[in-house]
């Protein structure tokens, strides 16, 4: 079974449409656009660089994990497609109208796409993976989609009263948004990672990865309290999220070191594109674990949550940096993207440094403002520079993509050797 290259193009195309609406996120602080609303247009990039880009990529290596038989494939493909369908019309309904009738519908479709692909997953990767390090972190990946959604559920229900709770409503996005962030992406990434790892048989201690998954999944919901000490500054809430966010260092250390040798041998085959890629991504998890365990303390979580660009960027932190730059490492490592090629190699390095540079922008800026220390020389115009390598970037990729799905549909067009990727791209 391989990586359908149509799904990955349309995957990159996702990341590219959000991109290039968070550079006009950019843009439009320093010149007004006619008929641009900004909360809309956040609105728009943010389901599409989450939903569009995230999950789909998630789902299409998940898929080539389970191996569904070809009476299930169909289904996967029309759950892909469908969701690819709704994600479109998002970029649309949202840009345009915000929440409203039809996002909120295309919204809702997706949430239950989403549950037809854990239906179709759960029992293809237990049958495929049966004893395997990786299986309880994919499982938990999963797991992670639907109680996740528990927070949109409640959001419909506190929405739905005559005079809503606005106290509640933060908590239910916050909900949402915790266990997309921090358990789905963070254990469907580390699990394919692990699952690569496992298929070319580098080493791996796998008693350290039990105690690091068993770490791991107590802290995901600990840490929920991270939000909720933000609007309940209870003593209770803020002990319960400290056990949290210590739990979650351990595991992801604990995760790290099991991983150590498998990364020392892999080392030696990589470019300093590729090592870049890899250090960063999987470094920007041990970065979060310790904003997390910074957050828990009182003084400094009013200020990661007064500070806007300290929020916008954690979530790029995961976003872009844990989850898009290793999953993009990944890819080439299986043979999915050939990061080789001049215009993917570009097209990687510029995600990389427009991650680094607005990364940089965002916290230095983020600090001067609780610093009452005004503002950066330029700022806006700097974090437009900034952000216009991450749409160019993932325009390359796609037009990587897209030449190699025209090499191999060619007569005698090159193919992957299946023996090296466990992961490979087709038609």
């Amino acid at each position: 079974m391989l990586i359908p290259a149509r799904w990955l193009t349309v995957a990159l195309l996702n990341l590219a449409i959000a991109a290039a609406l968070g550079a006009l996120l950019r843009f439009v602080f320093l010149h007004e656009v006619p008929g641009v609303e900004y909360r809309n247009v956040m609105h728009a990039h943010s389901h599409g660089a989450m939903l569009g880009w995230v999950f789909l990529a998630l789902f299409a290596a998940y898929m080539q994990l389970a191996q569904p038989a070809a009476g299930r494939l169909r289904w996967y493909r029309r759950v892909f497609w469908a969701a690819e369908a709704t994600v479109l019309g998002m970029f649309v309904a949202f840009s345009w109208q915000g929440y409203g009738a039809v996002s909120i519908t295309l919204s809702t479709a997706h949430m239950l796409l989403s549950y037809g692909a854990v239906v179709l997953l759960w029992p293809d990767l237990r049958r495929q993976l049966a004893g395997r390090a990786a299986l309880p972190y994919l499982l938990a990946g999963l797991g992670s989609v639907v109680v996740s959604t528990l927070g949109l559920w409640a959001l419909a229900g506190i929405m739905s009263r005559p005079h809503p709770n606005t106290e509640l409503y933060y908590l239910a996005i916050q909900f949402f948004l915790h266990f997309q962030l921090n358990s789905w992406f963070a254990f469907g990434v580390l699990g394919l990672v692990l699952s690569y790892f496992e298929a070319q048989q580098l080493p791996l201690h796998r008693g350290l990865l039990r105690r690091a998954f068993w770490l791991l999944v107590p802290s995901t919901f600990l840490t929920y309290g991270l939000a909720v000490a933000w609007a309940e500054r209870h003593p209770l809430v803020y002990a319960v999220t400290g056990v949290g966010v210590v739990l979650q260092l351990l595991g992801l250390a604990t995760w790290l070191r099991a991983v150590w040798p498998a990364w020392l041998a892999l080392l030696p085959r990589l470019s300093p594109l590729l090592r870049a890629l890899w250090a960063v991504g999987l470094g920007s998890f041990a970065f979060k674990g310790l904003i997390h365990a910074a957050v828990a303390v009182p003084y400094v979580a009013v200020m990661a949550f007064t500070v806007r660009n300290y929020v916008i960027g954690f979530v790029h932190l995961v976003t872009l940096g844990a989850t898009t730059l290793t999953l993009l490492g990944l890819l080439h490592q299986v043979g999915a993207l050939h990061l080789q090629r001049p215009a993917a190699r570009v097209g990687a390095g510029l995600l990389l440094a427009g991650f680094l540079l607005t990364e940089a922008l965002l916290f230095v800026q983020g600090s001067m403002f609780w610093l009452n220390w005004s503002f950066l020389p330029h700022y806006y115009l700097l974090l437009l520079l900034a952000s216009l390598p991450l749409p160019a970037g993932a325009l390359l990729l796609l037009a990587s993509v897209r030449a190699s799905r025209a090499e191999a549909a060619a007569p005698h067009g090159p193919r992957p050797n299946a023996s090296l990727h466990p992961i490979r791209t087709a038609e």
